[in-house]
């Protein structure tokens, strides 16, 4: 197993490792190693199936069942797949909910040029908070909510424009979260779901907000990840943001997901599983 830093702000390539093998105790407690320190590991190259993806995350924490076998898919061409089209600003997945998605791990099957992902270090950003903008949030709080009808990714979501109930969740976290498994302080505001921060005044708030996000999401600490098939990439999703440009249309686009969490959005989400079963199933986005 060798490993490469890519970004000085974070994350690893990982070679020498054939995922569609299953990993020896030694290798697996310093990919855990690594994901705990560095947040992203990139396994370039490799030709997994679905029992091998999810076998991987499972280094990492629980899978939750998102479809066959534990897989979901992010595509464009399959008429089971999340978010296939359209731009998603940055977030963590289940940022609306008590207790978000822990890990995410996408296999590129199909992908055209022109389409990374993009991810924004919310531990680093915690740690670089100049110091009078760390007083400013110290103690603070922010609401963060999602659409669960439109589930569009390239809007700020806003408390005016949804209504209560099981279609709009929302949910209060700490601006200076404490990483649940590490422990790591998290500056936890984000361009899509967190709407203001709480008990502030709204011109306040939204200043506020503004100036974290603008560390949040300043060029130094965001990696770029142009994919190529065969790519296997894992992030925590509390330490890390993640955010897609607009694809290139009508070429297609399918990546194998699988999320490491403990509960999934039925789970924590009360009366949306029964207000699915009415209306009929569709793919839940993040």
């Amino acid at each position: 197993m060798r490993v490469r830093t890519i970004r000085g702000a974070f994350g690893v390539e990982v070679t020498g490792v054939d995922l569609s093998c299953a990993l020896g105790p030694a290798e697996e407690e310093a990919l855990r190693h690594l994901y705990a320190t560095e947040c992203l590991l990139l396994f370039p190259g490799q030709a997994i199936g679905l029992e091998d993806h999810v076998r991987l995350c499972r280094t990492f924490g629980p899978v939750l069942d998102e479809g066959h076998k534990g897989v979901g898919y992010v595509s464009n061409v399959r008429a089971d797949g999340f978010v296939p089209e359209g731009e998603l600003y940055f977030h963590s997945d289940f940022a609306f909910t008590a207790e978000p998605c822990l890990g995410i791990s996408l296999y590129a099957l199909d992908v055209p040029a022109g389409c990374p992902t993009l991810f924004a270090n919310a531990a680093r950003a915690a740690a670089r908070l100049p110091d009078e903008l760390r007083r400013a949030v110290e103690g603070r709080s922010a609401l963060h909510l999602f659409d669960l009808a439109e589930q569009r990714g390239d809007v700020r979501y806003r408390t005016g424009m949804l209504p209560e109930g099981p279609l709009a969740p929302r949910w209060v976290h700490p601006v200076l979260l404490r990483h649940p498994l590490t422990g790591d302080e998290i500056l936890y505001v984000s361009q899509m779901q967190t709407d203001r921060i709480v008990d502030m005044d709204p011109g306040e708030s939204e200043d506020l907000l503004t100036r974290l996000r603008a560390v949040l999401y300043e060029e130094g600490n965001v990696y770029r990840h142009e994919w190529a098939v065969g790519d296997v990439v894992v992030w925590d999703n509390v330490a890390l943001q993640h955010a897609r440009p607009v694809p290139p249309s009508r070429v297609p686009r399918t990546l194998h997901r699988v999320a490491i969490s403990d509960h999934s959005v039925f789970d924590l989400v009360p009366g949306f599983a029964e207000y699915l079963a009415a209306r009929g199933p569709r793919p839940v986005a993040r």
